[in-house]
């Protein structure tokens, strides 16, 4: 028997509110909260909107002592023990700012038509569509500049260095922070291999960041295939057995401390704390969260195989350079605000960003161009970001930890 489908009307149809996934994917700024924190030695957020070239100092420092001399000698003993004071340890990186462009179009042909969870029966007219499109564009503008931003971030910290183009071979095309080569340490014996010493290794690196970077680490963040290893290891479960003398602690027992607590709301995960016999503590968390690089395949923003030693609390500075386009006209911003409904300058923020008090709208410029023959309305938003490491040797980055074939 056939079945005559009901004429569609206003009774026998309706919509739901639209689900967007856009809307719950969180984007994760753990790497970001290492920057532009006044608390975090005087760290900077320099907006720099009229400058292409940006000069970054990295300081340095050394321990040494006084010196003792012969009474009655002249009052600079030139003998080879004594040097003249020096205070100015540092080196300087000029470069030119890099350049992020996300452009959207809008054509008339969109607008004449139902967008996603509009109701057929809302007469919604072209503006409200267009301005319904525009919002949705700018709001993944700024969530892809976010993700942008922790992928270099985390090189700045992981790598010791930032691309000005993703991807790069060209040295010219990188920014080198300098650190010291004995701050990225490949340990002789995987941790996931049961003559593994973890301790021994992360002794010998909080040294290295003490000698070099001045420095007292206090967190270690490793990825989700080397925390395996780590806690399945026999040293660290006895040190986690041992009741009367507490040097590992797995889990959130006493909760996280109140100085970490940014990071767990930006996206990591705290795993509790090591102190080894030698009286150092770290504080211990994961960072298991990922993005799409340009071929659609999800990566790792904590790559696996690596752990990341550092002083969360040292200097790490942030710098946003100028856009490339002409200066906005009152007449730009007033077209941009009456087709979209906001302002170029006032831009809203997705609220979908973990930790996102650290991201502002100072971070991007937006504006809009028409086509010549207006069928065609173009959005576009740029970001000239820089993540600097100005203590870069705080910062101790492990790879290698994970062999195939452990034994």
């Amino acid at each position: 028997m056939a079945v005559t489908p009901n004429a569609v009307d206003v009774y026998s149809r309706f919509m739901e509110e639209m689900f967007d996934l856009k809307d719950v994917i969180g984007v994760s700024t753990v790497w970001q909260q290492f920057f532009g924190k006044p608390q975090f030695g005087n760290s900077k957020t320099i907006y720099s909107p009229n400058s292409e070239v940006v000069d970054i100092d990295l300081m340095g420092a050394n321990e040494r002592t006084a010196q003792l001399i012969p009474r009655g000698s002249d009052s600079r003993h030139l003998g080879p023990i004594q040097r003249n004071t020096t205070t100015q340890f540092f080196s300087t990186v000029s470069r030119v700012y890099p350049l992020a462009e996300e452009m959207s179009d809008i054509t008339a042909t969109q607008i004449n038509k139902r967008v996603a969870g509009e109701n057929p029966y809302d007469g919604r007219d072209k503006f409200d569509r267009m301005r319904r499109l525009a919002r949705e564009y700018h709001m993944e503008h700024i969530r892809r500049y976010v993700r942008l931003f922790e992928i270099l971030a985390g090189s700045s910290l992981l790598d010791g260095q930032m691309p000005a183009i993703l991807g790069t071979d060209n040295a010219d095309l990188v920014y080198d922070w300098g650190r010291n080569a004995g701050n990225f340490i490949t340990p002789a014996v995987p941790w996931n291999n049961t003559n593994a010493d973890i301790v021994g290794d992360l002794d010998a690196a909080f040294d290295q960041a003490r000698q070099v970077g001045k420095v007292r680490p206090n967190v270690l963040f490793m990825a989700g295939d080397v925390a395996q290893a780590f806690f399945n290891d026999a040293t660290i479960q006895e040190f986690a057995n041992n009741r009367r003398i507490m040097l590992v602690q797995a889990g959130m027992m006493d909760g996280v401390p109140a100085q970490f607590s940014d990071l767990v709301s930006a996206g990591a995960d705290y795993r509790g704390y090591i102190q080894t016999p030698q009286g150092r503590r770290l504080d211990l968390f994961t960072y298991n969260d990922f993005y799409d690089d340009t071929d659609g395949n999800s990566q790792p923003y904590m790559p696996d195989g690596y752990a990341f030693m550092a002083k969360y609390g040292a200097r790490c500075d942030r710098y946003f350079g100028p856009s490339e386009r002409l200066p906005l006209l009152s007449t730009d911003m007033a077209l941009y605000t009456e087709m979209f409904g906001f302002s170029p300058v006032a831009l809203p923020m997705p609220q979908n960003i973990k930790g996102g008090q650290i991201i502002t709208p100072q971070m991007f410029y937006c504006d809009a161009y028409r086509s010549n023959d207006n069928k065609k309305v173009t959005i576009r938003t740029q970001s000239a970001p820089i993540f600097a490491p100005t203590e870069t040797n705080a910062f101790i980055t492990f790879s290698g930890l994970i062999e195939s074939d452990a034994s």
